[in-house]
This record gives C-alpha cells, sequence and structure tokens, in this order.
C-alpha cells in the first residue's frame, strides 16, 4: 500500500514535471538578479573595547571579584552610551555621512560575548572603508565621552577596524540565496503540482477509475484509428 502511494507521488510529479523543474529555475534566476546586480554589497568592520577599572595595589588583592562584576555591569551601560543619538550624530557631522541617526543605528551591533568585559562594536555599511571610518570614530568618541561622563578612564581600545585587503561583502550571501530558492522552488511548484492533481477530477486510467469509484474493472478499451 505504502509503495503503491509512492508510485502515485511519483505518477503526479512525472505528469507535472515541467511546473515542478521550472520553478525552481525561475526562482533560481530572479535570486540571482537580485543578489549579483540589485542588492548592494554590504561590508563588516568591527572594533574592540575593553571596560576596566583603575585599582590601587590594595583593591586589586581584596575586591577583584567585585571589581570584574562591576565591570561587567558597566558594559551593558556602556553599549546603550555607544548607540546614543548623541555619539551617532555626532559621528555623521565627524565623517560627513548621507545617513539620519536611526539609518546609521540599524548598521551598529554592540554586543559583550560571553558577559565579559570586552565590548564588540560590528558596523555594517555599503563599502568597506565607510564601515572602517564609522567604527573606529564611534570608538574614539565613545573613549572620550566615556571619560567626561564617567568621570573615569576605564575604556581601552583594544583593536581599531582595519581595511582587509581583498574584503568580501557580507551581503548578500549569494551562493545561501541561491540555494534557499532552489529549496522554497522545489517546495513551490510540488506544492501546485499536487494542487492541480487534487482538483483535476477526470478520470484518465483504469487504476484512477478504480481508486475514486472503488470499483473492481471488468475491462478497458484500447485507442484504435480506422484505416481506409
Amino acid at each position: 500500500m505504502e509503495e503503491l502511494e509512492l508510485r502515485q507521488y511519483w505518477h503526479i510529479i512525472r505528469r507535472h514535471w515541467m511546473i515542478v523543474i521550472g520553478i525552481p529555475i525561475v526562482a533560481i534566476i530572479v535570486s540571482g538578479i537580485l543578489s549579483f546586480f540589485v542588492i548592494r554589497p554590504q561590508y563588516e568592520a568591527d572594533t574592540t573595547l575593553l571596560v576596566n577599572q583603575s585599582q590601587t595595589s590594595a583593591e586589586q588583592a581584596g575586591l577583584q571579584y567585585d571589581s570584574i562584576m562591576a565591570n561587567q555591569a558597566l558594559v551593558n551601560t556602556y553599549s546603550a552610551i555607544i548607540k546614543s543619538a548623541s555619539i551617532e550624530e555626532n559621528v555623521l557631522q565627524q565623517l560627513n555621512l548621507p545617513y539620519t541617526v536611526a539609518q546609521l543605528d540599524k548598521m551598529i551591533t554592540v554586543s559583550s560575548p560571553t558577559q565579559s568585559q570586552v565590548i564588540d562594536v560590528k558596523v555594517i555599511g555599503p563599502s568597506e572603508a565607510q564601515a572602517v571610518s564609522i567604527a573606529n570614530a564611534l570608538a574614539t568618541d565613545f573613549q572620550k565621552r566615556a571619560a567626561r561622563l564617567m568621570d573615569v578612564e576605564n575604556v581601552q581600545i583594544v583593536d581599531r577596524a582595519v581595511n582587509q585587503p581583498g574584503a568580501k561583502p557580507v551581503k548578500p550571501n549569494k551562493k545561501l540565496n541561491l540555494a534557499i530558492a532552489l529549496i522554497l522552488g522545489l517546495l513551490v511548484g510540488i506544492g501546485i503540482a499536487f494542487l492541480l492533481e487534487y482538483l483535476d477530477n477526470r478520470i484518465r486510467s483504469a487504476e484512477d477509475a478504480q481508486r475514486l469509484l472503488e470499483l473492481p474493472v471488468l475491462g478497458t478499451i484500447s485507442d484504435y484509428s480506422l484505416e481506409r
């Protein structure tokens, strides 16, 4: 019974093979056009900051654990300050960028790996040079403001963003887009094939008659042509 159902599924796919094959091909072509010619490439640059409060030797001996916990708590505060409107607006004016504060904010991602004292600032932009400039400007401006606002100099720039030779864009992921288009195209094509088969109530073969009418087939009439 299961073998019969699988055979029926295969016959349905074979009967509508143009749809099953055609839709994935169209999907790949459209995805390729969008990925290679329409979607603008985006490049990523990142800089790393370290939050570390200055301490005396006595504090280091007695309050080391508490200091680490305090530094980790400051990371969350500093992450919010980095993406503040005042810093982003200052970066826009400094670099003379054609963005609004809201647009620049979407380009910036601030994270703290494994809740450590390290802050990672990532910037995605239309060119690597621009992304690098924004990342470094954010780090420098934040370092100055942190010293002024928090009245402590506990932010160090560990790694500055740099231009990488032969850097490749992080978006769009062309291979991934094509693979997704292929999979979705196959699913849609097969789905349409089964939908058409479900809506088609014509009897095409003795098997169809037996399955739909639930009656045994006594005989069939073959096609023939009259010759004069």
